[in-house]
């Protein structure tokens, strides 16, 4: 294999050494499950940025102690229409999934369903949650807060998490228009991968320990930040999501929120904010999905800016991604398979899927 040609691997044979390699690790089947799921369903979508490169640290938080393989949630308020639990340090997709299936439930039969749940873990992609409501005719919103990585605007610290939030709205014959974004111009994911493939970073996205734009991943990861979209715009987003995420569960806030991944034997405290919305509470949910066609085959249609070849909606690359990746395959760089092939290797899985 070339340095640079990337392995093709089916998400099937992805997602099954991901829940071995997790099982491996005291992780329930489960909850195993659910959590490779979680990360192949990102590479399969072309979020690789929240797939399985964040299998490393999620084994090596179990094996220092940071995160709880065996966890019980806990309710710990309860309505017909929302609930609070506590995430017993779980690892993110378990409490995330958890958190989701309950707001899903509640909506079923009270036509709407909020649920936050505290100290949990890095969650992946947020659309992963959104769009477990589409399949039940709802509207789904997730989001999450993570540790300080941007300033308030006028300041050089940061302050405030990009924190990111995910809208997914169900259609009837046109792919779902899903909102997935962070409240930054870029994401520690997209810094991860470049570090990762020894590439520049985007321009004008990142500052380095000195509060400069850099486009060296190295600078950034020494202590550099990221920065909001729209500037105070997005400043005033991201600390709205940590409000309704860190505080409505009675959590922790952005900025008492441990680092991850040099503390990997402390416990995660992040909170998430899941909802769902019944959509037959408002018209059928039939006509809802018809007219979601109609504003998508029109919005594509729109005339085209100069050199603009193709007009897309939200989610739309990742629908087509998938549709894809499931053809041909998630290719995996060279550094990925090896990393996969470690990880596997230390705790005695056999990954023959790997070259």
């Amino acid at each position: 294999m070339e340095a640079t040609t990337p392995f093709y691997l089916s998400a099937e044979a992805l997602g099954q050494l991901a829940q071995e390699i997790l099982r491996r690790h005291g992780v329930p089947e489960e909850d195993a499950a659910l959590t490779a799921d979680c990360l192949v369903w990102a590479n399969l979508h072309g979020i690789d940025t929240h797939g399985v490169i964040r299998l490393k640290v999620y084994v090596d938080r179990i094996r220092e102690g940071g995160n709880n393989p065996r966890p019980t949630l806990r309710v710990i308020r309860e309505t017909p229409v929302a609930a609070v639990l506590d995430g017993d340090n779980a690892l993110g997709p378990v409490g995330g999934v958890k958190a989701m299936r309950l707001a899903i439930e509640k909506a079923a039969t009270a036509g709407v369903g909020l649920v936050a749940l505290r100290h949990s873990n890095h969650y992946g992609a947020a659309a992963y949650y959104a769009t477990m409501a589409l399949e039940r005719d709802m509207i789904g919103f997730s989001t999450t807060n993570v540790l300080p990585s941007m300033p308030p605007t006028g300041g050089r610290e940061a302050r405030v998490g990009n924190n990111p939030l995910a809208l997914a709205f169900p259609a009837a014959e046109e792919p779902p228009v899903v909102l997935d974004m962070a409240t930054s111009r870029s994401s520690w994911g997209v810094l991860f991968t470049a570090a990762q493939a020894g590439r520049p970073l985007p321009e004008g996205c990142f500052l380095d320990a000195a509060g400069q734009p850099t486009v060296d991943p190295q600078a950034v990861l020494a202590g550099g930040a990221l920065l909001p979209i729209a500037d105070y715009k997005g400043y005033g987003l991201a600390l709205c999501l940590g409000l309704l995420t860190g505080l409505l569960s009675d959590g922790h806030f952005d900025t008492d929120l441990p680092h991850p991944y040099r503390f990997l034997d402390q416990p995660g405290q992040n909170a998430f904010f899941m909802g769902a919305l019944r959509i037959d509470q408002f018209l059928p949910p039939e006509r809802f999905k018809a007219r979601v066609d109609a504003v998508v085959r029109r919005l594509r249609n729109t005339p085209r800016a100069p050199g603009v070849e193709r007009i897309y909606l939200p989610g739309e690359k990742e629908w087509e991604a998938a549709r894809e990746r499931r053809r041909t395959g998630i290719p995996l760089p060279p550094a990925m398979v090896e990393e996969l092939r470690t990880l596997a290797e230390s705790c005695g899985v056999k990954a023959a899927c790997l070259p």
